[in-house]
């Protein structure tokens, strides 16, 4: 959830999806839209799982990762890959995060809380005094983040997943959001890899 609002103004993304040129009205898109919305959403709400599981999730955030995230769009031709470092620890019962990306716009930082309400994971962003909200849903092995904005629920998703490679722990990002272009609506993905590195800074400085 983090790593989107690390990069240059752009937003975030859904595992496995192609992007793709769109020739249909805009009214069938919406029908479609709506269709799959319902789908998605009958299909993960019931995936809640309860606190304590969902804390223990959250849990392997912490330490330090390091890697990097690219951003693609097929249908402009757009590609960007930038360095990113992200940092978890458990906070007042949270998930406090930080993360620093290097974009073609300089430096860019955002922070990030993520929490278990009731038996649902959330979490907030927050970037240039902007704040975002995300659900959390444990599907496929991974953590699936959606807007809270339930309206948005196909125009944007994101999942992190833990992968373990040679001995050494990696947390993948696939996702992608919907942007309108000249031609129609398309796909911006993004993915990102970061390996779990060492703490540097004991006395979290960085906070």
């Amino acid at each position: 959830m983090d790593a989107k609002h690390a990069v240059d103004g752009s937003k975030s993304i859904r595992s496995g999806i192609v992007p793709v040129k769109c020739a249909l009205p805009f009214r069938v898109h919406s029908l479609l839209f709506s269709l799959v919305r319902l789908l998605l959403l009958t299909s993960l709400l019931p995936l809640l799982l309860a606190a304590e599981e969902l804390s223990d999730y959250l849990k392997r955030y912490e330490g330090r990762w390091v890697g990097e995230f690219s951003i693609y769009s097929e249908a402009t031709d757009f590609k960007n890959t930038f360095p990113v470092e992200q940092r978890f620890w458990w906070e007042a019962g949270e998930l406090r995060g930080l993360s620093v990306a290097e974009s073609n716009k300089g430096m860019q930082l955002s922070k990030s809380r993520a929490f278990v309400d009731g038996q649902q994971l959330r979490a907030e962003v927050t970037r240039d005094d902007q704040v975002e909200g995300y659900i959390g849903v444990l599907h496929d092995g991974g953590l699936v983040w959606l807007s809270d904005d339930l309206k948005r629920a196909t125009d944007y998703q994101m999942k992190e997943s833990f992968v373990e490679k040679e001995g050494v722990e990696w947390l993948h990002t696939d996702g992608f959001d919907t942007f309108i272009y000249q031609e129609g609506l398309a796909y911006l993905i993004y993915k990102g890899r970061l390996e779990r590195r060492p703490e540097t800074d004991p006395d979290n400085t960085a906070r």
